[in-house]
């Protein structure tokens, strides 16, 4: 695939904070639940809550980004989801049991990456972020990003406190 505007697609990911997010920090090769402020990571697995590495990039197959808002009621969790869906929506990979060894679709690997704006990160509803995905092993991070916009209108019976517009970002690394 050809990107027709691969510095507009740069500047969105450094805006919303997605560049070298699943690097390893000060030379560490495990970063999972970091408990700074500005990031969170956890492993929201279908029956199994357990941590994991990030894929390692041998094993990388693609990495999807997508956007999504909610205009009313400032949710988080909803901008999380369109932005996820956003990501993945587009895709078929009828080819995956040939690709992973040892499972194909159970053995996938999903890291996700979510650019939230702090003032609704806690808010934020991991476990129903991850249903969006049909299958895998998904982990999230979750950094500081996306952005606060304001929809012109406060609409009281849709949940809003005020006029903002919750936009997050989203990259989905796909791998085993």
């Amino acid at each position: 695939m050809v990107l027709r505007y691969p510095l507009l697609v740069a500047l969105l990911l450094i805006y919303c904070g997605a560049v070298n997010a699943f690097s390893p920090q000060n030379g560490s090769t495990k970063s999972i639940h970091t408990t700074s402020s500005t990031n969170r990571m956890m492993s929201a697995q279908n029956n199994n809550n357990e941590t994991r590495d990030p894929i390692p990039n041998e094993n990388i197959f693609f990495i999807e980004i997508g956007f999504g808002n909610d205009s009313h009621g400032q949710s988080a969790t909803k901008a999380s989801v369109r932005a996820c869906r956003n990501a993945i929506e587009f895709n078929s990979i009828p080819s995956i049991k040939r690709l992973i060894p040892n499972g194909g679709y159970d053995a996938l690997k999903l890291d996700v990456l979510l650019a939230v704006p702090p003032k609704y990160r806690e808010g934020l509803d991991l476990e129903e972020v991850a249903k969006v995905f049909p299958y895998g092993h998904v982990r999230f991070e979750v950094q500081d990003g996306g952005m606060v916009a304001p929809s012109g209108i406060a609409i009281e019976k849709l949940g809003d406190d005020g006029d903002d517009m919750v936009v997050v970002c989203a990259s989905v690394t796909v791998g085993h």
